[in-house]
C-alpha cells in the first residue's frame, strides 16, 4: 500500500467531499498525490481516459473539484477543520494557532493508513 499524502486532520473532510464527487464523474480516476504545499490543500490526480488524450468534460470538471478542494482549505482549519484563515504557509483557527499542534492524517489509495 503507498502512500499518497500527509495532511492536516482538519481537511480530512474537504478531502474525502472531493473524492467523493470525483468519483460520481462515471470516469475512473487516479490520483498522484495528496498534500499540503504552501499553506494549500494540493489534490493531484486525473483521469484515466484524460491521461492519454485531450481534456474532455470529465476531465474539466475533475479540475474544477480539485480547486474547489484547495480554495475551501484555505479558509479551514488544517488541525480541527473550523472556519479559520490563511497565515503564511498554514491554516488554521485561533485556538489551534494558540495550541501549535500539528496533527497528520496520511492517506493511501486505500483510505487512511495512519493518524499521527
Amino acid at each position: 500500500m503507498s502512500q499518497v499524502g500527509c495532511v492536516g486532520g482538519g481537511w480530512y473532510r474537504i478531502i474525502f467531499d472531493a473524492l467523493e464527487q470525483a468519483g460520481q464523474l462515471g470516469e475512473p480516476v487516479t490520483y498522484q498525490q495528496i498534500k499540503e504545499k504552501w499553506g494549500e490543500l494540493r489534490i493531484y490526480g486525473r483521469t484515466v481516459r484524460g491521461q492519454y488524450n485531450p481534456p474532455g468534460d470529465a476531465e474539466r470538471r475533475l479540475m474544477e473539484i480539485l480547486d474547489a478542494a484547495r480554495a475551501a482549505s484555505l479558509v479551514t482549519c488544517e488541525v480541527c477543520g473550523a472556519q479559520a484563515v490563511a497565515e503564511r504557509t498554514r491554516v488554521r483557527c485561533t485556538a489551534c494557532a494558540e495550541k501549535n499542534p500539528v496533527h497528520l492524517v496520511c492517506l493511501s489509495a486505500a483510505g487512511v493508513i495512519s493518524h499521527q
